[in-house]
C-alpha cells in the first residue's frame, strides 16, 4: 500500500506542474483581466514585469499550496520534476499558440525564479525543522 502511496504521489506532482503551465493563462484571463482597471495596458510594458510574475503566482497559490501541503514538495527530486512538468507544459502551450522563442524563454526564466525561491523556503523551513529536532535530542540527552 505504501508503494502505491508513492507511486500516486509522484504523478500527482507530474499532474500539478502540467495543470500550472496552463493554469498561468486561466488565471490572467479569468482573474487579472477582468479584475484589474482599464487604465493598466496588461499587455504593453509592464506585462514581462508584473503580468506574467502575477499570473504564475496566481497559479502557483493553487498547485504549489496543493505540493507543498500534500505533495511534500519541499524536497528537491519532486520540486525538480513540478519544475520541469511546469516548463514542459508552458514551452509546449505556448509555441501551440505561436509565441516567439525569447518570449517562452522569458515566462521559463520566471517559472524557474520561482522554483529557486521555493527550494530555498524549503532549505531554510527542513533545515530549521531538522536543528529543532536535533536541539530536542540534545536536550534529552543532558
Amino acid at each position: 500500500m505504501a508503494k502505491l502511496k508513492q507511486i500516486l504521489s509522484w504523478f500527482a506532482v507530474v499532474a500539478i506542474g502540467l495543470i500550472n503551465g496552463v493554469l498561468e493563462d486561466i488565471m490572467f484571463f479569468s482573474v487579472l483581466v477582468p479584475y484589474m482597471p482599464m487604465s493598466l495596458d496588461l499587455t504593453g510594458d509592464m506585462f514581462w514585469y508584473v503580468t506574467v510574475p502575477v499570473a504564475q503566482l496566481l497559479a502557483l497559490g493553487v498547485t504549489g499550496v496543493i505540493g507543498w501541503l500534500f505533495l511534500d514538495l519541499a524536497k528537491v527530486p519532486r520540486l525538480i520534476t513540478f519544475w520541469a512538468c511546469w516548463v514542459v507544459a508552458r514551452t509546449i502551450f505556448l509555441l501551440q499558440i505561436h509565441n516567439p522563442v525569447e518570449d517562452v524563454v522569458i515566462y521559463l526564466l520566471w517559472a524557474t525564479f520561482w522554483c529557486v525561491l521555493i527550494g530555498i523556503l524549503a532549505k531554510i523551513k527542513v533545515g530549521n525543522r531538522h536543528g529543532a529536532d536535533v536541539c530536542l535530542v540534545n536536550d534529552a540527552v543532558k
